[in-house]
C-alpha cells in the first residue's frame, strides 16, 4: 500500500471511530435492522460529524489524493469530498447492520468500507446504472436478454417472493439500491415484470443518470412500437455501481404507476415477451427511426415528435379519459397533416386505407375511429356525456367483447386506439425511412391523392410492410385486437 493510501485508510479509521460515537451520543446507531441504510439531511444532520477534527483531517486527505478535488479547479469541475465521506460513513453503518457486527474501526464492515473509499477516491471514471422496473414484460424463457444498449432481466419469483427478487435484481447491479427508497417503498405489483438496466461510465456521475433513462426511454419506445401491450414504467433507481460513491442511489416514481395495480390499462392487460430474436428486429427500427427523423435544425417541436410523446404519456396516465385524449392526440399528430378542416374524415380514411388487414378490415378501422373521436370531442371541448351512454358508445367499437364487465370495456377501447396509434407510427416511420420517402414526416402533400388511386395506395401499403418485412418484424403490422 502507497502513501497515499495508508493516509486515507489511517484517517478513515479514525474518522469512522469519532462520527460512531458521536451518533451514538445522538442515538442515531446502530439503526434497526430493518432500517439499516441512514441518509444525512434526514436521520441525521451534517452538523452531527463535520465539526469534528477527524472529518477535517479525512477530508483533506482525500483532497491531496486526486487533482480532482484542488480548490485551483473551477466549482463547476471540482469534486468534493464530502459526499464520499458521507458515504464511507452510512455505507460502515449498512453493512454493520445486515451482518449483525459491533462496531470496530478495524472490522471486516470497516475495513471493506476503506477499500471501497481508496477505489473511489482513486478512480477517473465511474460507472453509474439505471434500473427501471416495468409491468406486464417478461422473456421468452425467463432468462436475462441483452439488446444493444440494455439488459432486461424478468422477475421470476412466487407472489410471496416477488419483492426480494426484485430487490436482488436491482441490488446487484446498484449496491444498497434499497437506501432509495427510505422507508417508503414502491409497492406496486403488476406481474410479470422485468428490471430493464443500462450502464455507463463517465468523469462525472451525476451528469451520465439521465441520458441512460432516456436510453431505456427509446428502447421502450421501440419495444411498443413492434409488440403491442400495456407495459409501463413503475419506478426507476439511479445511482453508482460502486459501494461508496458521490452519486448515492436514487428513485424516481413515475406518473400513473401509483399503489395497487398502477394504472387502468390492468383491466386490458397485455404482455410483451421478448427473446434474443428481438435484438435485430429492435435495432432495425431503431435504424429506420433514426433515418426518418433526420435532424432538423432550429425546430421547437414537430409532429411527428408529439404523436410518439403524446404515444408514451399514454402508459403513464391517471386514468381512461387521459389516455383517450393523449392517444387522440398522437393519432392526429400522426395521421392528419397540416390542414385544419374535415380533421375527423381525414384520420378515418387515412387510418382506414394505411392500416387495414385481412383481420382488421378498412370498413372496421374507420367506423372505430369514428367512435372514439366521438368520445375524445366530448372530453376536451366542453361537452358532457352520461355514464350509460358512454358504455353504449364504447360497446359499438369492434375489438370491445360483448359479454365484457363496464370497466374492462373501457380499457379494451383505449387498447383499441393505441393499437391504431402505434402501427399508424410505424407506418410513418417506415415510409419516411425509404429510399424515396413515400411520405416524409414533416410533409402531407400528395398522400391523399395517392390514397384515392388504387395503384399509389397498394403501393403505400406495400411499401411500410416490406420495410418491417426486412427487419423481420411483418408482424407488428397486424393487430392483436382483432
Amino acid at each position: 500500500m502507497n502513501d497515499i493510501d495508508s493516509r486515507l485508510q489511517d484517517t478513515g479509521r479514525a474518522f469512522l471511530a469519532a462520527a460512531w460515537a458521536r451518533l451514538q451520543e445522538e442515538r442515531v446507531v446502530p439503526p434497526p435492522t430493518f432500517h439499516p441504510y441512514l441518509e444525512v439531511g434526514r436521520d441525521y444532520f451534517g452538523d452531527s460529524v463535520m465539526p469534528l477534527a477527524e472529518y477535517r483531517t479525512l477530508e483533506d486527505a482525500i483532497a491531496a489524493s486526486h487533482p480532482r478535488f484542488s480548490a485551483d479547479l473551477p466549482l463547476r469541475e471540482r469534486q468534493f469530498p464530502g459526499g464520499l465521506i458521507f458515504s464511507l460513513l452510512e455505507t460502515v453503518i449498512a453493512r454493520l447492520t445486515f451482518a449483525g457486527e459491533e462496531f470496530s474501526p478495524v472490522g471486516p464492515a470497516a475495513e471493506q468500507s476503506l477499500r471501497d473509499l481508496i477505489q473511489a477516491v482513486h478512480a477517473d471514471t465511474h460507472e453509474v446504472a439505471c434500473c427501471r422496473v416495468v409491468s406486464h414484460m417478461t422473456t421468452s424463457d425467463g432468462q436475462p436478454v441483452e439488446f444493444t444498449n440494455v439488459r432486461v432481466e424478468p422477475v421470476i419469483a412466487e407472489a410471496a417472493d416477488h419483492e426480494s427478487e426484485l430487490q436482488r435484481i436491482v441490488s446487484t447491479v446498484v449496491p444498497g439500491a434499497g437506501s432509495a427508497y427510505g422507508r417508503d417503498r414502491p409497492h406496486s405489483f403488476a406481474p410479470p415484470e422485468s428490471v430493464i438496466i443500462a450502464r455507463d461510465n463517465g468523469p462525472k456521475p451525476f451528469d451520465v443518470a439521465q441520458p441512460l433513462s432516456q436510453r431505456i426511454e427509446r428502447f421502450l419506445l421501440l419495444v411498443r412500437l413492434l409488440k403491442p401491450g400495456t407495459s409501463e414504467s413503475m419506478s426507476e433507481v439511479r445511482g453508482e455501481t460502486c459501494t461508496v460513491r458521490e452519486f448515492k442511489p436514487t428513485v424516481v416514481r413515475f406518473r400513473g404507476a401509483g399503489p395497487g395495480f398502477a394504472s387502468p390499462t390492468q383491466l386490458a392487460a397485455r404482455v410483451i415477451t421478448l427473446g434474443p430474436e428481438d435484438v435485430n428486429r429492435i435495432d432495425g427500427l431503431d435504424q429506420l427511426l433514426a433515418i426518418a427523423e433526420q435532424p432538423r435544425a432550429g425546430m421547437a417541436f414537430t409532429s411527428f415528435g408529439m404523436a410518439q410523446e403524446k404515444f408514451l404519456l399514454s402508459y403513464h396516465a391517471y386514468g381512461w379519459s387521459e389516455q383517450i385524449v393523449d392517444l387522440a392526440t398522437a393519432l392526429e399528430a400522426a395521421l392528419s397533416g397540416k390542414e385544419k378542416s374535415d380533421v375527423t374524415l381525414r384520420l378515418k380514411t387515412r387510418a382506414a386505407t394505411l392500416l387495414f388487414t385481412d383481420c382488421d378490415p378498412a370498413d372496421r378501422i374507420f367506423k372505430d375511429v369514428d367512435v372514439i373521436y366521438g368520445i375524445r370531442s366530448a372530453l376536451v371541448h366542453g361537452g358532457a356525456m352520461s355514464e350509460r351512454t358512454l358504455l353504449k358508445e364504447v360497446r359499438k367499437i369492434s375489438t370491445v367483447p360483448d359479454d365484457l364487465p363496464d370497466g374492462k370495456a373501457i380499457a379494451h377501447a383505449v387498447e383499441r386506439l393505441r393499437d391504431l396509434v402505434r402501427r399508424s407510427l410505424l407506418a410513418r416511420v417506415c415510409l419516411a425511412a425509404n429510399a424515396t420517402p413515400l411520405w416524409p414526416l414533416d410533409s402531407d402533400i400528395g398522400v391523399d391523392a395517392a390514397m384515392v388511386q388504387d395503384v399509389h395506395r397498394k403501393e403505400l401499403r406495400e411499401a411500410w410492410r416490406d420495410a418491417l418485412t426486412r427487419i423481420d418484424a411483418i408482424a407488428s403490422a397486424d393487430s392483436p385486437l382483432s
